[in-house]
């Protein structure tokens, strides 16, 4: 993901993160905005969220293709998606680590603009302490305790244990053309 999609996926992101309270957790926010304004020149979009009215405006940069296919009045979707799952089994590796993967999709020339961007976190890490319903867990970059929805799986692990952490997030936008201006009323019959 590049910077522009960052403002614009950051601007309808809250509601997704609202919804992830506990491990185990996925969650998808669908929001629909429409082209307030926008620039060809200057390339500066300001989008108008349909259901809040909440306003954003940002400078479209190179990474946005097709661009010229965008007109005011039309209405970009943006679905972002978090799941944080928790794998409290032991695993062989005795190393704390983190792996990022990262792919995506643009839209073809000619196209109005739209992409799909993924990425994956995955961390080996060492469970440090348990209580009730909640572990903490130490990666290679810091220590979080998190909150499990079933405790039952608590009853597997101990502390000293390694185990697998996986976050994924999803951020995929698409412009689609406004609806057609409502049709002026007939002029009276004489």
């Amino acid at each position: 993901m590049r910077n522009t999609w960052r403002v614009i996926a950051g601007f309808f992101a809250a509601a997704a993160f609202a919804a992830l309270a506990q491990v185990g957790v996925a969650a998808v926010a669908t929001v629909t905005a429409s082209v307030e304004d926008i620039n060809q020149t200057t390339r500066e979009v300001t989008l108008k969220d349909t259901k809040t009215g909440s306003k954003v405006s940002f400078v479209a940069g190179p990474e946005v293709k097709n661009l010229a296919q965008v007109a005011k009045g039309d209405l970009v979707t943006i679905a972002y998606g978090e799941a944080l799952g928790i794998k409290l089994e032991k695993t062989d590796s005795k190393v704390r680590e983190r792996t990022v993967t990262e792919s995506g999709q643009r839209s073809k020339p000619g196209e109005k603009p739209g992409m799909v961007a993924m990425r994956e976190v995955k961390v080996v890490a060492s469970v440090e302490k348990i209580d009730k319903d909640h572990v903490t867990l130490r990666g290679p970059e810091h220590t979080e305790t998190i909150q499990v929805k079933d405790p039952e799986v608590l009853k597997k692990v101990k502390v000293g244990d390694f185990v697998t952490a996986v976050y994924q997030e999803a951020v995929a936008i698409r412009v689609d053309k406004g609806p057609a201006p409502a049709a002026a009323p007939a002029a009276p019959k004489k």
